[in-house]
């Protein structure tokens, strides 16, 4: 059963990294990160923030440099995804009716 659940989440995660050439990013920090916290995180990694998650570990953010997410990783991020397919998996858009 942990193998399963082992393949199927990593299926998940690969699905949802984001592609070659893309700019804006899903960025995901530890669960007990502040708003504050994680969007340091994304300044040190010389990235822009466009929007905020249902959680305050969680900011859409943007950056042209190719070397962003790796940026990102080492200064502390969880997880790194397509923003678009993330919506898209956990439903709806914000502000929604």
């Amino acid at each position: 059963m942990a193998l399963l659940f082992g393949s199927v989440f990593a299926a998940l995660l690969v699905g949802l990294a984001p592609a070659a050439g893309q700019t804006q990013f899903a960025v995901i920090a530890a669960p007990w990160w502040s708003l504050s916290r994680t969007a340091e995180l994304v300044g040190a990694a010389e990235g822009d923030i466009l929007d905020v998650g249902g959680l305050p570990n969680v900011v859409i953010a943007h950056s042209d440099d190719p070397d962003f997410v790796a940026a990102l990783y080492r200064r502390g991020a969880w997880l790194v995804l397509d923003p678009v397919l993330l919506r898209g998996c956990l439903g709806g858009t914000r502000g929604a009716a």
